[in-house]
């Protein structure tokens, strides 16, 4: 069966679910995500069509010789469609792990893309196939409900909302429609290499394999949308946020999912700890798991308190405003050159006034440094001498507790 373009009408409908998008002005473009590939390119025709003020942010990851010349094509291509483009070259990056600090340098370079054109919503273009092969993925490695609830069409991370809004589209339909349009598009040849996992299960998922994937994940999203609501509710009476970056737990909140999000948000990681890392150091009672330790509160309280461990503080980044720092706090005053942003480290203890925040919080607060002296630690935070210089920092976990995306399924 010949597959058909996606129609203007049908990409405007698909927009319409992931609101709200925001004015249509020049100064508050939605941007997108476009790598010179069929899908991305696809998205950038129709969203151009759809959308007076879009911006395609193209990524060279620098990983190929020819990735340059096909991120510069890819940018003459969308000019000739009046898309305006930037090309965001990133890094040179160490080996090991690559794929995933590669995904991990593209979104934070497209983030600050975002934030630097007055956008806050990136498009990206994910489809119905990458959708199935995620979820066969996840199932492989044993997922629960929430990771087979699978890709969200709308989700918030770091400073911008994700949207996904053809997760709905085969990716023949993404082809057909550029060929309806006459724009051409680059072939990765990653995508033929069966090295990655990925590619092979792309290959080889058969019709009822596929289809046996959006009955998964109907049945997860149903389920996971009752957890959302209980945890929240959990949450909400149970856990105490502290504006330190630290948390309270009341016996009552220390179940796995709760104690595996908390970790996940004071630990500034992308993801949650495993099922049986969480399930370890809830019954232990104590103990560091994800850059996050969990001990008991003293005083004769009741409970117990999860805050940022100290190791592992070693990230040292320029005082620029908007520059967001280990995960968790991003630094809003001016910029300041010859500064840096790093953790306050040893010298929290000298620091110290009261005891209103406990001794083994104030290490992983950031400070600005210059010259290996002190400059000036967080405002509004409790714990450190009133008579040190402030600057503002806001916490930014990148995803909120409960509430990053819609469980509707």
């Amino acid at each position: 069966m010949k597959a058909e373009p996606v129609t203007d009408d049908e990409f405007a409908a698909f927009m319409a679910r992931l609101e709200p998008l925001g004015p249509d002005e020049a100064g508050h473009p939605v941007c997108m995500a476009v790598s010179g590939g069929g899908d991305s390119m696809a998205l950038a025709v129709l969203a151009g069509r759809w959308r007076r003020h879009v911006m395609a942010l193209v990524v060279d990851h620098a990983l190929r010789p020819e990735s340059a010349e096909e991120a510069a094509l890819t940018c003459c291509r969308l000019a000739a469609l009046g898309i305006p483009a930037r090309q965001l070259t990133l890094g040179t990056m160490k080996p090991g792990g690559l794929q995933k600090r590669a995904r991990e340098a593209r979104f934070e370079a497209l983030e600050q893309a975002c934030v630097a054109e007055g956008a806050s919503v990136l498009l990206v273009a994910h489809h119905e196939a990458d959708q199935e092969e995620t979820l066969w993925m996840r199932q492989e490695r044993g997922s629960g409900d929430r990771g087979l609830c699978g890709m969200a069409g709308r989700t918030v991370r770091g400073r911008v909302a994700l949207l996904r809004p053809l997760l709905e589209v085969r990716p023949e339909r993404l082809r057909a429609t550029l060929r309806q349009a006459g724009v051409a598009w680059c072939e990765d040849p990653s995508n033929q290499n069966r090295r990655f996992r990925r590619v092979e299960v792309r290959q080889d998922l058969t019709s009822e394999q596929r289809q046996r994937m959006h009955d998964i994940r109907q049945r997860a999203c149903a389920s996971q949308r009752a957890k959302e609501r209980e945890l929240a509710a959990l949450v909400a009476r149970w856990v105490r946020w502290q504006p330190e970056g630290w948390v309270q737990l009341a016996p009552e909140a220390m179940t796995d999912d709760v104690l595996g999000r908390l970790i996940r948000l004071i630990g500034g990681q992308e993801y949650a700890p495993d099922r049986q890392s969480v399930e370890m150091l809830r019954r232990a009672g104590q103990g560091a798991l994800g850059r996050a330790c969990l001990a008991p509160l003293r005083g004769g309280v009741s409970g117990w308190m999860l805050y940022r461990e100290a190791r592992n503080l070693d990230e040292v980044v320029s005082a620029r405003q908007g520059q967001c720092w280990d995960g968790r706090w991003r630094y809003l005053g001016p910029d300041r050159p010859g500064a840096v942003i790093a953790a306050l480290g040893r010298r929290a203890g000298g620091l110290r006034k009261g005891r209103v925040v406990p001794a083994c919080v104030l290490p992983s607060l950031p400070a600005l440094w210059a010259g290996g002296e002190l400059v000036a630690v967080p405002e509004g935070l409790e714990g450190l001498r009133p008579d040190l210089p402030r600057v503002t920092f806001v916490w930014d976990g990148g995803t909120p507790l409960t509430g990053e995306r819609d469980w509707n399924g």
